[in-house]
């Protein structure tokens, strides 16, 4: 089965993720955590770990899980572009991203009617006060604004928010998924385990195989390159190569399509 080549093809993806972590020399200067390359690093460790589960959430026929956590490696994909990019400058915009969200949730714990601990609301005050030191911040960055860091990149923002749309978001086509038509041969109602096209499951392969072997390829290039990263290239022209296939499937499908519809009419 093609989706089995798929599977297998994203299984190399994380054998290699592996390699390159066991290959990498990573000295600790004093930028410390907010080296680039650290969070480079940091980030692959977060693909490996995405790509596991989504893998087992494909074997399990979860869809819209495995959909979800893909849409997650195709945020760090673009965010280990930004490191490749921007460097340290991209270090301070996730830093300002994350002071952002700190302040906005301590305003908010403030802003409503809630009853602290008298050491635990000192201690939050005390965090306020170090924050708005360091000025004003506004959240600078968010996926569609990363994605556009390359143009060759800013593409691939139609799948993240196709995967969003049907899968992480509780949209209406996200929840579509569970009703159960009327025409049913048992009625109407709902599905807690919908239906899963094959056609679905292999996208949801090739998105993620696109997404961890594209931070793979660059956290690699960020570390300097390594032993580790050899075979990527290989893995790389294997993805291209399944993807044609992919591509070529659905076009003789729709080539079958219309053959049908033209003998109909």
């Amino acid at each position: 089965m093609f989706n089995d080549e798929w599977k297998s093809h994203c299984v190399q993806i994380g054998e290699c993720a592996t390699a390159i972590f066991a290959a990498a020399d990573l000295k600790i200067t004093p930028k410390g955590f907010a080296d680039p390359s650290f969070l480079a690093l940091a980030l692959l460790a977060r693909t490996a770990s995405n790509l596991k589960a989504a893998l087992i959430l494909l074997d399990a026929r979860q869809i819209v899980e495995a959909r979800t956590i893909t849409r997650c490696c195709l945020e760090n994909l673009y965010w280990v572009v930004g490191l490749a990019e921007d460097g340290d400058k991209f270090v301070k915009q996730m830093r300002d991203d994350e002071l952002s969200h700190r302040r906005a949730i301590g305003q908010a714990i403030f802003a409503g009617d809630y009853t602290l601990d008298q050491q635990v609301e000192q201690r939050l005050r005390d965090q306020m006060r170090d924050l708005n030191r360091n000025g004003f911040v506004t959240k600078m960055l968010s996926p569609k604004s990363v994605a556009s860091i390359r143009e060759d990149f800013k593409q691939t923002y139609i799948f993240y928010s196709q995967l969003s749309s049907d899968s992480a978001h509780p949209s209406v086509s996200a929840l579509n998924r569970y009703v159960v038509s009327r025409n049913h041969p048992e009625g109407p109602g709902f599905d807690t385990e919908p239906v899963v096209r094959p056609a679905e499951i292999e996208e949801t392969y090739e998105y993620l195989s696109m997404a961890a072997l594209g931070v793979c390829v660059a956290v690699n290039q960020i570390i300097g390159g390594t032993s580790g990263g050899q075979k990527l290239n290989a893995v790389a022209e294997q993805h291209t190569a399944l993807s044609n296939r992919s591509r070529a499937g659905k076009d003789a499908g729709k080539a079958e399509g219309n053959e049908v519809s033209d003998t109909l009419a």
